[in-house]
């Protein structure tokens, strides 16, 4: 078994969820957790294999940042006018279905793409960008800028639930139509009603493992695609990545600063089913909420041996 099945809270539930969330026909799955924890991509996995909406939730905080830094707003002294142009803005998350793997340690699972863009504009890389990490925290601290986001991340999720997702997958007969929507309070603060919230989890050391082979990758590729521009300038060469014992480090100030925030701290919601991947497989965690949501559905499970 992947995990304490005794941890799973409310498993008597499932017979009287059964009938009403299949009758309304849409179903929430919250998944929040720790920064590198695998929430985005272990969330599109879960969307892609129910044929659900998907939602990253970080990457509405992630435009806001990238908003802040093209318009010189300085956090600390004028969060409210970020806010204001994060009220005028409009973000686009747009799921591609993949066939294929993103990486070699996420096994033989394809993780949907997502583009997502701000004033019709792909800044999919652009939010991914070091200037945008250092700032994202400092600016998903501030109640305002939060209260703006929000209001976002209900939209895109009433939008995602109103599209027939169950093309997405072959897997998905059956299936509610519905959303997945990854954070770190998406379960305590967006959508606290949701059918299914899960707390993803893992060491410091294990994130960081996964968050610097995560790097590796993208530098791997940005080489790749310089060779075959047949780029020779050094200038152009990705930087070095920190080691892993530094982002370590760095996750464990995330983590502190997330937990200890005065607006919608990182927190376990009480009826979450917490799940510490540290030593679990991607398909493993894939498959187990997967399995769960299926069964809160009213649906038979599908990898009952794992």
């Amino acid at each position: 078994m992947l995990f304490n099945r005794a941890r799973i809270a409310s498993r008597s539930l499932f017979g009287s969820l059964r009938h009403q969330l299949v009758a309304r026909r849409d179903f929430t799955i919250a998944i929040d957790g720790p920064a590198a924890s695998g929430k985005s991509s272990t969330a599109r996995a879960v969307a892609q294999e129910l044929g659900l909406g998907y939602i990253d939730s970080g990457s509405i905080y992630r435009c806001a940042t990238l908003l802040a830094l093209r318009n010189n707003i300085d956090i600390n002294e004028s969060a409210g006018d970020l806010a204001a142009l994060i009220n005028k803005a409009k973000v686009d998350i747009r799921v591609r279905p993949s066939t294929s793997r993103p990486a070699p340690n996420l096994g033989r699972l394809a993780v949907p793409e997502v583009q997502v863009l701000l004033d019709n504009e792909d800044v999919s890389k652009e939010i991914r960008a070091p200037e945008v990490n250092q700032l994202v925290a400092k600016v998903a601290s501030d109640r305002s800028i939060r209260e703006a986001v929000l209001h976002i991340q209900r939209q895109l999720a009433e939008s995602a639930e109103s599209i027939s997702t169950n093309a997405l997958s072959k897997n998905a007969e059956g299936v509610p139509g519905g959303v997945v929507m990854d954070g770190r309070d998406i379960g305590t603060t967006i959508f606290p009603n949701a059918e299914l919230k899960i707390y993803l989890d893992a060491s410091a050391m294990a994130r960081a493992i996964r968050r610097w082979d995560e790097m590796n990758n993208q530098m791997k590729e940005a080489n790749a695609l310089q060779a075959a521009k047949g780029s020779s300038d050094s200038d152009s060469a990705p930087a070095a990545y920190p080691s892993v014992e530094k982002i370590a480090r760095e996750l464990e100030a995330r983590d502190y600063a997330d937990i200890n925030r005065e607006h919608s701290p990182l927190r376990i919601a009480k009826d979450a089913v917490v799940i510490d991947n540290t030593n679990l497989t991607f398909e493993q965690q894939v498959y187990t909420i997967t399995d769960l949501a299926r069964e809160r559905m009213g649906l038979a499970p599908k990898h009952g041996d794992l």
